[in-house]
């Protein structure tokens, strides 16, 4: 609950290396219209003084807490728990918020009492500083602000409609799912998301407000390319053993699984690693997205002939 001495929102920021984009979100986030918040940032063992940048030049605005390494999705748990505000929203340290991003959160808690989470839309900023707006597919496009009721859905025809720079979670209701979940090498956002969708209420405004930088020089997810089906997807099969919830909510949810195995299989190959693709999209649930089943098929025979091809005429 909300004190008269509490701000309405904590903003959240981990830190690990950042010191080429650190400033550069700490300032979108000071630059906000919406002035009812706290600013948290977790450097989680940085070694390149990114931390002291922070304490120097915006040390009056900011709380700092220092910890050894232990990973992002801990760096993001333990703000949270210094959290004051009744609404936590996370910013990674290479991303940046529209000066409007936290006054359409007030708004939307304002709009939609019945919402646990609020999202808004996002652009990616390509390394010639070129805007991309992700490829999201709503059935119906939205126009105005509402109760986002089909995430598996949109996620699953294409890019997720919002991403962890975009979305804010009331305290309580994160507490009550148990936050990110530590110790996996990538996914902790989804994590959240999918725990978020299949247990609360998300409001969602189609307005670009935030922004996923791809210039960073240590994002995890351009150093990682799993192997297998990530612990997010999983959980997600497993729910759909709920007779509980209704067949078209397990159909999209099983499509929602197939795209990440899609997509896992799609870096895979890209790497070469066909064998590991290979039993990725040998998972009979990427049949449930024929066309992107059938072209990564393809791509696979394609990568397998042209390299059994090369070996043949270099011997």
């Amino acid at each position: 609950m909300k004190t008269q001495s509490s701000p309405m929102i904590s903003v959240v920021i981990p830190l690990y290396n950042k010191l080429d984009h650190i400033i550069r979100t700490v300032d979108s986030v000071l630059a906000q219209t919406f002035t009812d918040y706290e600013l948290i940032v977790v450097d989680d063992g940085s070694t390149d003084g990114s931390p002291n940048v922070v304490e120097k030049q915006r040390g009056e605005h900011i709380k700092l807490i220092r910890q050894v390494n232990a990973g992002v999705s801990n760096a993001r748990n333990q703000g949270s728990k210094a959290a004051r505000g009744e609404i936590i929203a996370f910013i990674d340290a290479d991303d940046t918020w529209e000066p409007h991003f936290l006054a359409e959160i007030s708004n939307m808690y304002s709009e939609f009492p019945e919402a646990d989470c609020f999202a808004t839309s996002y652009q990616f900023v390509l390394d010639n500083d070129q805007y991309q707006s992700p490829k999201i597919r709503f059935k119906k496009r939205m126009h105005h602000s509402g109760l986002l009721k089909n995430y598996f859905e949109v996620s699953a025809r294409g890019d997720l409609p919002f991403m962890m720079s975009s979305f804010c979670i009331k305290r309580e209701f994160f507490n009550q799912l148990h936050g990110f979940p530590e110790g996996i090498i990538m996914g902790e956002d989804q994590d959240l998301f999918v725990r978020a969708a299949l247990n609360g209420h998300i409001a969602y405004s189609p307005s670009v407000l935030s922004f996923y930088h791809l210039d960073s020089s240590n994002r995890a997810c351009q150093r990682i390319v799993p192997q297998e089906e990530c612990s997010f997807s999983k959980y997600v099969y497993e729910q759909t053993k709920n007779e509980a919830l209704s067949p078209n909510m397990r159909e999209n949810m099983n499509k929602y699984s197939a795209s990440h195995l899609l997509h896992i299989a799609s870096l895979n190959i890209r790497l070469g690693r066909l064998a590991i693709a290979k039993r990725l999209l040998n998972d009979e649930r990427c049949q449930r997205q024929p066309m992107k089943y059938l072209w990564w098929m393809a791509n696979y025979w394609f990568n397998k002939v042209t390299v059994g091809t090369s070996k043949l005429t270099w011997i």
